[in-house]
């Protein structure tokens, strides 16, 4: 065993000290695979803001926007597809097409106030939602839908500056309710 040349390629970890073959930077596998994925992470998390967070950010902010601008002085706001009023902040904002296709997503066109019975339990409500988009502005349910068929990635200054613009459209539709 002393000629076995395994011993010999087997060094010393750089970073966790451990007897082990090289696998890259003179660290061990476990070492170098850590190392890679946490500079990985660093670059895709510039700044501390992840593609997520902004994403989650802008959802926020976006969701206020649509619920305040369909709401009157005193905050109430009717639901797109039942007709049902209730206050801007008990109300969801109701996508047509859904949020999991970011072309559509913060398109102001593809969402109105909808009530979580309508938004959640009856999945939208497509059917009335599509009758009533084509009634408020005909053509809309087939824009969307040909928009929604396009892959569509947004880039991170491109989710920021919609939030800036959102969070300014928020300000100033706020300002009509009645203190």
């Amino acid at each position: 065993m002393r000629n076995s040349t395994i011993i010999v390629k087997k060094k010393r970890c750089v970073n966790c000290g451990r007897f082990d073959y090289h696998f890259s930077k003179k660290m061990c596998k476990q070492c170098a695979t850590i190392h890679s994925t946490q500079k990985r992470m660093e670059e895709y998390e510039e700044d501390g803001e992840s593609f997520q967070n902004l994403v989650q950010d802008l959802d926020h902010v976006f969701s206020q926007y649509i619920r305040c601008k369909y709401a009157n002085k005193e905050g109430i706001v009717e639901c797109f597809t039942s007709g049902k009023k209730m206050e801007w902040t008990k109300i969801q904002n109701g996508h047509f097409i859904p949020r999991a296709n970011l072309g559509t997503r913060w398109l102001e066109a593809n969402c109105k106030p909808q009530s979580e019975h309508d938004n959640v339990f009856l999945s939208g409500n497509l059917d009335v939602y599509a009758k009533k988009l084509d009634e408020e502005r005909p053509g809309t349910v087939e824009y969307l839908q040909e928009l929604a068929r396009q892959v569509a990635k947004p880039t991170k200054d491109e989710l920021k500056s919609l939030i800036i613009e959102y969070r300014s459209k928020l300000d100033l539709v706020k300002k009509k309710f009645i203190k």
